[in-house]
């Protein structure tokens, strides 16, 4: 694996990197389906990380995002123009990626920072972009390999996890972090709801994985299942009162 290509995570599924974040690559029989974009300007690395695969950007059919902080969309409406893919996201974001209709939610739960940066979100979100498809929890996505939407709300309101059953494959994106070979809740500073996000973790523990991947961190293949069940065990012991 070269340090700075697409790493496989399953047959015909792929990580390849982006500004700040990573993005997930899905070789499907209609096409190729891509998790989030990165932040602004990384197209040119999306285009790359397809390249290394042996593809392009014409084959890209769909993006889902799995939230809409900039990290994860701010490079969306570039790579809609590059490729006429169509867009997913939960129906609580499309407001964010679509209609811009009111102001655009910051990113930092601090009161502060998201005061200072409010003036400078339009140029972290980009423009708006169509939705095509407004998800639910339950739904499967419009491919030909089987992909569920889990709907993981806190970290952002319509935050989604997305689970491919075949594979065993859980798409964390910011849902969990992996840092140092723990894993652990989201970033609390960027999570909208911090105990409705943890309180989402115990839904994914309904699901059969062994593979978790991340936005932010590389994938944990070992135990994943069982390494959160022991974090949702700690995080029910230091607040019994939500059980």
């Amino acid at each position: 694996m070269r340090l700075f290509g697409p790493t496989e995570v399953a047959p015909g599924v792929y990580q390849i990197p982006a500004l700040g974040a990573k993005v997930a690559v899905l070789f499907d029989a209609e096409g190729i389906v891509l998790v989030d974009t990165g932040w602004r300007r990384s197209l040119g690395l999306v285009e790359a990380g397809l390249k290394a695969l042996g593809s392009t950007l014409a084959a890209v059919r769909l993006v889902v995002l799995s939230h809409s902080h900039p990290d994860h969309m701010g490079e969306l409406a570039n790579v809609v123009a590059a490729t006429g893919a169509k867009v997913a996201v939960h129906w609580k974001e499309v407001e964010t990626v679509a209609n811009r209709a009111e102001a655009l939610p910051s990113p930092f739960h601090n009161p502060l920072l998201a005061r200072l940066t409010a003036p400078l979100l339009p140029l972290f979100y980009g423009p708006p972009v169509p939705v095509a498809y407004s998800l639910q929890d339950g739904d499967r996505l419009p491919t030909a390999r089987e992909v569920r939407v889990i709907h993981t709300p806190g970290h952002t309101p319509g935050n989604i996890c997305l689970f491919m059953p075949s594979e065993r494959l859980l798409f964390a994106g910011d849902a969990l972090q992996y840092r140092f070979h723990r894993l652990s809740p989201p970033a609390f500073w960027v999570t909208h709801n911090y105990p409705q996000a943890t309180d989402s973790l115990k839904r994914l523990l309904n699901l059969d994985f062994t593979l978790i991947c991340f936005s932010h961190f590389p994938p944990l293949r070992h135990d994943a299942r069982g390494a959160l069940g022991r974090l949702v065990k700690k995080i029910e012991e230091h607040q019994p009162h939500r059980r």
